[in-house]
């Protein structure tokens, strides 16, 4: 689920919504549970160490004109990550529902999720494709490689009435039984081209 921000009448607002609860929910449990314990050591000591350790298999750079929002990883035990980039200034938007977020020119989302197989792991991405039809009119599936990882991206062409995110970009892949998604979405404001901007992104990860 790369859930999105949304409007009323589609459920990805109230997805990432979700999400971000599930998150948070067990930041406190998992705080206490591992209180006390050491520090692991760092897998991969010649990482830049500004990147984001990404499920701690993927080192990824920040890219130009944003800057890290979120780090979720405290739920790694579940084998789900989530992290946020964002671009340009914050203002808070309130759907129909009375449900307020804050919004930006651009924000990016990092979903990575540790399955049992290859094939878990595929039958998600799949699963994270078909649900960005539900919130946003969607352009032919491209093939994309970026830094040695094969990807399949998606244009986010149009949203649905009153998504202040009105087109963007996806991409989705499998690597060593991990779902990898990867979604820019842009306001009106945001004067980059979307898929180029991910493309970019995607070339700023490093694998182990």
């Amino acid at each position: 689920m790369t859930g999105s921000l949304t409007g009323a009448g589609n459920g990805r607002f109230s997805v990432r919504k979700n999400l971000k609860r599930v998150l948070e929910g067990g930041i406190l449990l998992l705080t206490l549970l591992f209180a006390g314990c050491g520090e692991k050591p760092d897998p991969h000591p010649d990482w830049d160490p500004a990147w984001v350790r990404a499920a701690m298999a993927i080192g990824v750079e920040t890219p130009e004109g944003f800057a890290v929002a979120e780090q979720n990883d405290t739920l790694s035990l579940s084998g789900i990550w989530y992290y946020t980039w964002t671009s340009g200034e914050g203002r808070t938007y309130t759907n129909e529902e009375e449900e307020e977020a804050t919004v930006y020119d651009a924000q990016i989302y990092l979903l990575v999720r540790e399955c049992r197989s290859d094939a878990e792991a595929a039958a998600e991405v799949e699963g994270w494709m078909a649900r960005e039809a539900e919130s946003y009119q969607t352009g032919d599936t491209k093939e994309l490689s970026a830094n040695g990882q094969a990807f399949q991206a998606l244009p986010l062409i149009s949203g649905r009435e009153n998504n202040p995110y009105t087109h963007g970009a996806a991409a989705f892949a499998t690597r060593d039984g991990m779902a990898i998604s990867a979604e820019l979405l842009c306001a009106d404001s945001f004067e980059g081209e979307a898929e180029e901007v991910l493309e970019t992104f995607l070339g700023g990860f490093h694998y182990e």
